[in-house]
């Protein structure tokens, strides 16, 4: 399932271009007219400073748990001689590295880094030195506790840390104040992206606990305790009929499967004016299941990771809905709906409440192309990815791998005369995930089937009381 591999590579800019370690000649991005050559640096920092800062990156792989260890090292400008010995301290810059991510632009190299926690490195000293006569002073060596980091499965999660090293305090020589600090950036870069994630959930997050949870972790059908199933034909008049049979947990993560077969409706009767009882047959299956009557929550944080189904006719969705007053005036909140629009695939975030008249929604939709999210990764749709929602008093922003997408102010959302002018966000909402099969996702193609929408968990937060 992982890789094996550990690569260090130096950061040479924030576009993700990339050489080995020892490409940069020393100091050449340091010269002037008016050098004093007699500056100290910290000799990787000088063989990777991009004109703004310093950093070596380096893959964890978990197959791997032997320590990392990297060399630190004192030099002169362009690896001249020491005439005279240094002494000089080697600190945590903590301070450094909070702005560094305090100012970072999305994509960037520190965007969501975290300072690497003491426990999970060791210094070899807290001091360099370099004699008389040396062109690089003698080695420091920072050890990195692989073992430690994997059997963390928090750590691991969050995927990207930093332990920023700067060397003060020199007894002889002046310290060169562009490259006198060097950031060891470390990433877990083997997390299969098209599978379920085996670690356990966070029980704390961004100052949320965690209050719900389903992680489909048995190979068996979902838990009756979690979930409830729409049954038959339900709405939007779909061309599948609903049914519990097409929902099954395996390896991890729960599989809803769209099917080409044919199926009677017990409801029929000829010449009925409803779609729902005026079809003999549906000609496709599919799951709904909900949380409704098991389990609804007030403001907090949704989220649900899943690799959606991209064939023609497919509808996935992941949504919610209040439970206290009919549609659209009990609120929906949709994290996720795939479908064509125009005859082109859009992925969306939406909201709607109700108005004036009685069926009909004000809706918040933003509509996101495909093809968006497959020009930055041709194979987006062999991978999971989070939708989330973050829900309080003030608005809800939904989310897709972290990238914020769409924004509703409760401000804006107060229902219309049909429901008395309440506010459908401010009360409970519970969870929907299904499967539809519909011309809205292109009519259907048989080589499309079957199709699979997998979950690999879902997650509700909440703030600490």
């Amino acid at each position: 399932m992982k890789k094996t591999f550990i690569n260090i590579i130096a950061v040479i800019s924030m576009a993700a271009i990339i050489s080995t370690f020892s490409a940069c000649s020393d100091n050449d991005n340091l010269a002037t007219d008016n050098v004093d050559t007699s500056l100290l640096c910290l000799k990787q920092s000088a063989d990777c400073w991009n004109g703004s800062d310093a950093a070596i990156s380096m893959k964890i792989a978990s197959s791997q748990k032997k320590d990392t260890v990297v060399n630190l090292n004192l030099a002169l400008y362009q690896n001249r001689v020491a005439n005279k010995n240094v002494n000089v301290d080697l600190m945590i810059d903590k301070d450094s590295l909070a702005k560094l991510i305090s100012n970072a632009e999305k994509g960037s190299l520190y965007e969501k880094a975290q300072l690497l926690p003491d426990s999970y490195y060791e210094l070899s000293s807290n001091q360099l030195t370099m004699k008389t006569g040396e062109k690089e002073g003698s080695s420091l060596t920072v050890t990195i506790h692989k073992d430690k980091l994997l059997a963390d499965d928090i750590v691991r999660r969050n995927g990207k840390f930093v332990l920023p090293v700067k060397i003060k305090n020199s007894t002889s020589y002046t310290i060169n104040k562009k490259v006198n600090s060097l950031m060891l950036v470390f990433k877990f870069a083997d997390f299969d992206e098209t599978k379920p994630d085996p670690a356990i959930p966070e029980s704390e997050k961004d100052g949320m606990q965690l209050i719900w949870s389903d992680e489909f972790n048995s190979n068996a059908a979902p838990d009756s305790n979690n979930w409830t199933f729409e049954k038959g034909f339900v709405r939007n008049e779909e061309l599948q009929w609903y049914q519990s049979d097409n929902a099954q947990c395996k390896d991890g993560a729960l599989v809803i499967t769209g099917k080409k077969e044919r199926v009677q409706n017990p409801n029929y009767v000829a010449g009925s004016s409803s779609w729902k009882t005026n079809r003999q047959y549906a000609e496709y299956t599919s799951t709904s299941m909900t949380t409704h009557s098991k389990f609804d929550f007030q403001y907090g944080r949704l989220e649900v990771r899943a690799k959606i189904p991209t064939g023609k006719g497919a509808w996935p969705a992941i949504w919610t809905l209040g439970n206290w007053y009919d549609w659209p005036s009990c609120g929906e909140i949709d994290l996720l709906e795939y479908y064509l629009i125009g005859g082109e695939p859009y992925i969306l975030a939406n909201t709607a409440w109700g108005t004036d008249k009685a069926w009909t929604a004000q809706w918040n939709s933003v509509k996101t192309k495909f093809s968006n999210f497959t020009a930055k990764d041709a194979d987006w749709a062999k991978k999971y990815h989070v939708w989330r929602m973050d829900w309080n008093e003030d608005e809800i922003d939904l989310y897709v791998d972290d990238v914020l997408y769409n924004t509703t102010k409760q401000s804006q959302t107060q229902n219309g005369s049909a429901a008395n002018y309440t506010w459908p966000f401010k009360q409970k909402q519970y969870i929907l995930l299904n499967l539809a099969i519909d011309a809205n996702g292109g009519t259907p193609a048989d080589d499309a089937f079957p199709m699979q929408y997998m979950i690999d968990y879902v997650r509700v937060y909440q703030k600490k009381l």
